[in-house]
């Protein structure tokens, strides 16, 4: 097979070292170095700090399902890595249909099964090759013939050159008119486009995908549910779509059900383990305190809200937004209330209380110092500062 058909480097992820190692001996004849993976910091080091052109991923890697680690490189913030040529490495018994709907919506990834022979490999590294530069190829046309015609704001011409692409390339050109119509804010036309599309195409998930998001858009919020449920039972554990549904949910009012799949994304995210909180606060936001709460026991440590919570409040109160400030130490102690450090919360709270300089909220400052040293008897800051607001409204 000639040099200019395979890549220079390749990154295999895989936590059995022994795939890494056959993989690597297989193809030292070809002059194709090697960096082997085991666990997901490595890997999402070496993604990052790397040039790779072709990356092997364990189908069902340990950390993160490799079809959930190729979605997140393929939102990478640059755009060379998102092209990269990818093959998952399967074992017997995993081809599910699942798997096989979310390979076909994401496109453009090989599938390699275990135990891998020198034979099966360069024929499928050489089409992940060309899959990449396939890729490289119609962004490339994207960047120089659509983007400066959407910066522009000319959208119809955008959209008739996309238009004009649909018979050479397919699936990824249907997606990119939607795509314009929905940056153009066409949400009617982009959904009616979608749908028109998908008479033609019924079981194209993109479209589907993209219809769901219209109707949450335009308030069609059943329709929404029906086109990212259908989605979702073809090709599940899309990230995107898990995240369009999650909120769906709870625009609709189905909390339980939002809950569910930000618990499967919380799983799917352990890179970011800070990202609980967001799902915290989204519902919050959405009023669901209670499935808030839930939610937080269920899955951070008591000492990981306190901290969040403390430090976030207190760079709401340095900034001088103290109401924002209070309202993020209330939502802290709703989770473990006798928690021992929630002490620095009432305390913190307390101040931000303080700061208003209102008589009615030293009172409720009075009250929250007296929690704190309730809860850690040795707290001298707490004692001080009560006794110092209480001689202050003695005085008043």
């Amino acid at each position: 097979m000639a040099a200019e058909n395979l890549p220079n480097k390749i990154l295999v992820v895989d936590d059995d070292p022994s795939v890494g190692v056959s993989i690597e001996q297989g193809l030292q004849k070809h002059g194709i170095a090697v960096v082997k993976c085991v666990d997901l910091d490595s890997a999402l080091y070496q993604f990052n700090q790397g040039r790779f052109e072709v990356v092997l991923v364990e189908l069902d890697f340990g950390p993160l399902p490799g079809l959930a680690l190729i979605q997140k490189w393929r939102n990478h913030e640059m755009i060379e890595k998102r092209n990269a040529g990818f093959i998952l490495l399967g074992s017997g018994g995993q081809r599910s249909a699942g798997n096989e709907g979310l390979m076909k919506e994401l496109s453009d990834i090989e599938l390699l099964m275990k135990p891998v022979s020198p034979i099966q490999l360069l024929p499928v590294i050489a089409r992940a090759y060309s899959n990449k530069n396939k890729a490289a190829a119609f962004v490339e046309v994207k960047t120089r013939l659509i983007d400066p015609l959407v910066k522009q704001g000319n959208y119809s011409k955008a959209l008739e050159i996309a238009q004009g692409m649909i018979p050479e390339l397919g699936d990824k050109a249907k997606l990119l008119v939607v795509d314009l119509l929905e940056k153009a804010g066409n949400f009617k036309e982009c959904l009616d486009m979608s749908v028109s599309l998908l008479k033609g195409d019924g079981n194209n998930i993109g479209l589907i995908n993209t219809a769901g998001r219209m109707c949450m858009k335009l308030g069609k919020l059943a329709d929404a549910k029906s086109f990212l449920e259908k989605a979702d039972s073809l090709a599940p554990m899309n990230l995107d779509r898990m995240n369009s549904m999650a909120q769906l949910y709870l625009q609709a009012k189905f909390p339980e059900k939002a809950v569910g799949v930000f618990k499967q994304l919380v799983k799917l995210n352990p890179e970011h383990p800070e990202y609980k909180f967001d799902v915290f606060k989204k519902l919050y936001d959405a009023g669901y305190d209670e499935h808030a709460v839930s939610f937080g026991k269920d899955v951070a440590q008591p000492m990981e809200i306190v901290r969040h919570y403390n430090n976030k409040g207190v760079l709401l109160a340095k900034d001088g937004r103290q109401p924002e400030a209070i309202k993020e130490y209330e939502r802290a102690v709703k989770f473990f209330p006798k928690f021992k450090e929630n002490n620095r919360i009432y305390y913190n709270m307390a101040l931000a209380l303080i700061a208003s300089k209102n008589k009615e909220d030293y009172k409720k400052a009075v009250d929250l110092l007296k929690m704190a040293i309730a809860l850690d008897p040795t707290f001298e800051k707490a004692k001080t500062t009560l006794a110092t607001l209480e001689k202050n409204i003695a005085a008043a």
